[in-house]
């Protein structure tokens, strides 16, 4: 727990939030990475004219459905695009061209999203205990822009999320474990481009990071926005709400 004189409150308006980035800060674009399927996730597999093949299906602890004519696959720590891919290739043994289409209906698990300098950018299944640099690994580690002394941690839903600056970099040269807290369902690791010195600089886009992540009661999904934080569109461009966001150091 943080001390009161360590945290900092600022609500988000057009005139804190800024219009404009310089180059140096603003998020590059990535492409967001395919959900990764957990227990109790649940999805919709459609075989185009084939009613016959159609199947909704929960994703089991074992990790493994069985589908008519495929037998059993992977469904647990696999995409929806891999799942997707395996299905054509096993029904194509059988059928000529099959149009197959896999979508996600219910999130069981425990997600949370690793965003930023990461290699593999996206929403992540978590099996606690989790820690803030096991999630990091599994987003593919630090790319060599990102900066691990100064790893955000979003947390609080949208309504008053609360950040707090870790400084992963104690934790990996000097093994200070405070650093590498545990995670929970919804929370974000942002690693950012540079050291966040400035805690206004980051106020200005950190509602394009906020945004565009939704809970709700099936988990966290990504919203539309969501590509628009890392093409450098500002929250003053598409208009800004008041936000209380609490800073804790």
């Amino acid at each position: 727990m943080s001390k009161p004189s360590d945290t900092t409150t600022q609500k988000l308006t057009k005139d804190n939030t800024g219009a404009e980035l310089s180059d140096s800060s603003k998020e590059k674009e990535v492409v967001i990475s395919e959900f990764i399927l957990g227990t109790g996730d649940e999805i919709e597999i459609t075989v185009y004219r084939h009613d016959d093949l159609n199947r909704r299906i929960r994703v089991p602890p074992e990790g493994k459905n069985t589908l008519p004519l495929i037998g059993e696959i992977q469904t647990k720590g696999v995409s929806v695009y891999q799942i997707n891919e395996k299905i054509k290739e096993e029904l194509s043994n059988y059928l000529v061209n099959p149009e197959v289409s896999v979508e996600v209906t219910s999130f069981k698990g425990q997600k949370i999203f690793v965003l930023g300098e990461v290699h593999r950018p996206g929403v992540y299944q978590i099996d606690p205990p989790t820690t803030v640099l096991e999630a990091i690994s599994n987003a593919g580690g630090f790319n060599l822009d990102g900066k691990s002394s100064s790893v955000l941690l979003i947390r609080g839903g949208p309504e008053k999320p609360e950040v707090k600056t870790l400084d992963l970099k104690k934790t990996l040269e000097k093994g200070k474990v405070s650093q590498n807290i545990l995670l929970q369902t919804g929370d974000v690791v942002y690693v950012p481009r540079t050291f966040i010195a400035q805690v206004d600089r980051f106020f200005q886009h950190f509602e394009n990071i906020i945004r565009p992540i939704v809970w709700s009661e099936q988990g966290i999904i990504l919203a539309p926005r969501v590509e628009d934080v890392f093409q450098g569109e500002s929250a003053a461009d598409k208009g800004s709400s008041n936000v209380p966001i609490v800073i804790q150091k």
